[in-house]
């Protein structure tokens, strides 16, 4: 709970900061494009989706819904499949179960470590008054040699990373904005924030990064998740 609570609060400020601008995505780039071997498709491991649906109550507390969180996944992996096929990129999922007992304990450290990492690059390579000076505005991050592990257990060229909390208003939440609204309050209501990311599994970097906040989108159906994904890693398998 403590956990859930310190991301709740990240991502409630990054929301604040970055809707401020008036921006919904913005991607960095180490390479313009994939490194690819032309006597192969390049592969690129899907690691497990970090996608949790909520209710917005009327008092602001989100409350995880389950069954939203299982249909979003469904649909998400369905678009990124599609979009996949389209850019003649081989995506596979990750298997927990495959390589040495070590690889898999590297591998689900990995999936944590990419949070973390990820939330740090929410705050200091978007938010200007914390940007890192030693990062001179470039994408400079990694997970380490580490990664080493997925590579070894895969047989892939790039892991790819996706962490979304998406929340929708409730009816009581709705009414609240509306007294709001009547008062000259701003009360916001559900919202989507998420990053992505593709790892080199030679080096570590993080090749590839993009992040969504928005106050519109929607996970729960196909046509709408596929609008999300598209939105969110769009131009990432290149």
């Amino acid at each position: 709970m403590k956990n859930y609570s310190c991301w709740a609060r990240l991502l409630v400020f990054i929301a604040i900061a970055v809707l401020a601008t008036g921006c919904t995505t913005a991607t960095h780039r180490q390479v313009q494009q994939l490194e690819r071997d032309p006597n192969k498709p390049t592969t690129i491991v899907l690691m497990p989706l970090d996608v949790e649906l909520s209710q917005l109550t009327a008092g602001g507390v989100t409350a995880p819904h389950a069954e939203w969180t299982e249909v979003a996944m469904k649909h998400m992996h369905t678009a990124l499949e599609a979009q996949a096929k389209n850019r003649n990129v081989t995506l596979v999922d990750y298997q927990p179960e495959r390589g040495s007992a070590e690889d898999q304990t590297k591998g689900q450290e990995l999936q944590k470590l990419h949070r973390a990492v990820g939330g740090a690059v929410l705050v200091h390579q978007y938010l200007g008054m914390q940007h890192l000076p030693t990062k001179k505005g470039k994408l400079d991050w990694s997970l380490g040699p580490s990664v080493a592990a997925i590579s070894r257990s895969h047989e892939a060229d790039y892991a790819m990373f996706l962490f979304v909390r998406d929340s929708y208003a409730t009816a009581g939440r709705a009414a609240v904005i509306m007294v709001g609204a009547l008062l000259g309050a701003g009360i916001p209501g559900g919202s989507q924030v998420g990053f992505a990311s593709v790892v080199d599994l030679k080096t570590g970097d993080i090749v590839w990064f993009n992040r969504l906040v928005r106050t519109t989108g929607d996970l729960r159906t196909a046509e709408a998740a596929t609008e999300t994904v598209d939105a969110l890693v769009g131009d990432s398998l290149k």
